[in-house]
């Protein structure tokens, strides 16, 4: 078979040897650490190795980085929910890895601050909000999943009203991450589990 040669003046398109995830996650920990505001593709770039004409050309611009990062964010609660499933038996204890694994590499409330920075996107930008949107049908769509599977498996109490308490726990994962975040109250990790165990209590068969 013959090997095709480029001709001169041909452009050849060169592989991508950072993917655009192993980018989007580094949009992710500059976020944590400057905000959406002050997040640059210089700052980004600088944590991959690649030139911020690079990700102009992949991304569009700053604004394109951010709507890609957002739209990247129900996938990773999937990918989430699925991971703390292969890591449990119990449908519960799948739940509680779910909201705790999530949050397990946030230490400092500065980082949270600047995630939640992104929240005045959302509210403001109909794109953004979009993709928000998303995110909160992700994790509720998994916890109801996760509910009703405990509810079979005897875990949940029969009459729990398995739709409105994924929505329940959706504001108890919201509404801690905010609390946390001005108050600080000992680790995220702790706070959260405590939260949760709050809200599931009451629905507990045992």
């Amino acid at each position: 078979m013959a090997v095709h040669k480029p001709s001169r003046g041909e452009i050849v398109a060169r592989p991508r040897l950072i993917s655009d995830d192993t980018i989007l996650d580094a949009t992710r920990q500059v976020l944590a650490e400057l905000g959406p505001a002050k997040l640059t593709l210089a700052a980004v770039g600088a944590r991959v190795g690649l030139a911020p004409p690079t990700l102009m050309q992949r991304f569009g611009n700053k604004r394109g980085l951010l709507l890609a990062s957002a739209a990247r964010s129900p996938l990773m609660v999937l990918r989430a929910a699925e991971e703390a499933e292969a890591r449990n038996t119990s449908p519960l204890a799948t739940l509680r890895d779910f909201a705790l694994s999530s949050v397990a590499h946030i230490k400092h409330r500065e980082e949270l601050g600047n995630g939640l920075g992104f929240v005045q996107l959302d509210v403001a930008d109909p794109e953004f909000r979009e993709h928000a949107l998303a995110h909160s049908a992700a994790i509720v769509d998994s916890c109801a999943r996760l509910l009703q599977a405990a509810q079979a498996a005897g875990e949940l109490k029969p009459d729990a009203d398995v739709p409105a308490l994924a929505r329940l726990t959706l504001v108890c994962f919201n509404g801690a991450l905010q609390v946390w975040a001005v108050n600080g109250w000992g680790s995220l990790t702790d706070f959260m589990r405590d939260q949760l165990e709050l809200l599931l209590s009451p629905y507990l068969t045992e």
